[in-house]
């Protein structure tokens, strides 16, 4: 409405309605990025790590009689853990 105003108040002539005004849609292609494979041995390392930690854990939790259950700390790991993983292979 305030396109066609000041079309008639600067005295402009009216632009041809055939031709469209609106984008409709934009497309920007991304290329997708490489795989580092320094990210993915930092990963495949991680998880040894992961691994040693869950069963240090367990040992420790059962030779010193800790009356906790070690899933309270190894399921959280492996949780974090598993959503680290997922989100770099998603990318």
């Amino acid at each position: 409405m305030l396109t066609n105003l000041h079309q008639l108040l600067g005295g402009r002539p009216p632009e041809d309605p055939e031709d469209p005004v609106f984008v409709e849609k934009v497309r920007r292609e991304v290329p997708p990025e490489p795989r580092s494979q320094r990210s993915e041995w930092v990963l495949a390392a991680g998880w040894v790590l992961i691994a040693v930690k869950c069963v240090a854990v367990w040992w420790v939790i059962r030779a010193y009689a800790v009356p906790v259950h070690p899933g309270w700390v190894i399921f959280p790991t492996l949780g974090a853990a598993a959503v680290c993983t997922w989100l770099y292979w998603r990318r």
